[in-house]
């Protein structure tokens, strides 16, 4: 029994190398960089094999705009050995990201593939640019989008007066509320006395002197 045109289109797919397309802006590090690992890997496709080349292409965009739990930015750090004498250190997160952008997505994505001797070939076929700027060679080969991994929140001035206008309200202020808020306090005049505090007689010092006179 033959093979019909449209599933012959998607055995072709299935053995050929896709690039696919994934917007890093707001997205967690690890979590995205697992993604791509896996598809730099080809374990999204049924043929995959540990020891079978079957992966694809991934073009990641807006890396300087990735994002890291909490204060990992600050505690969380990256050990760098050149194996020679005084050449082991660490750097925080936020120093590698600052210096390069595409730096922590590469090193979190060749975290995420397998130990084995396919390693170092999978991560050749990662593409990373720091902003949206694709060069036209790598444009023209995308063919797919992938999915983020987590949904980018929108920040307070980023919405509409309509959509603003639709928030469920609880409290409802005046319209002098902050003119009233930053005014000084005035003082009310009077001081309230909290500890009592009795009179202590003093003792002098010759009360209680020895004259050896």
């Amino acid at each position: 029994m033959g093979i019909g045109r449209m599933r012959r289109v998607q055995q072709w797919l299935l053995f050929a190398r896709q690039w696919h397309l994934v917007d890093a802006t707001g997205q967690d590090v690890w979590l995205l960089g697992k993604k791509v690992a896996n598809f730099l890997a080809g374990k999204h496709k049924p043929i995959y094999h540990p020891f079978t080349d079957c992966g694809d292409h991934v073009v990641v965009i807006n890396c300087k705009n990735v994002a890291m739990h909490g204060f990992n930015w600050k505690n969380q750090r990256f050990f760098f050995d050149k194996e020679m004498p005084k050449s082991k250190v660490e750097y925080p997160a936020w120093q590698i990201q600052d210096f390069d952008p595409c730096r922590i997505m590469h090193m979190t994505v060749y975290k995420g593939l397998d130990h084995n001797q396919l390693r170092k070939r999978l991560i050749e076929r990662l593409h990373l640019f720091a902003d949206d700027q694709i060069p036209t060679f790598v444009r023209k080969n995308i063919g797919n989008q992938m999915e983020q991994v987590q949904r980018v929140a929108k920040r307070s001035d980023e919405y509409t007066a309509e959509e603003r206008a639709k928030f469920p309200r609880l409290f409802k202020f005046g319209e002098n509320h902050f003119v009233d808020w930053e005014r000084p306090v005035e003082d009310p005049g009077h001081r309230r006395t909290i500890y009592n505090v009795p009179d202590v007689p003093s003792f002098s010092r010759s009360r209680y002197s020895h004259d050896s006179s």
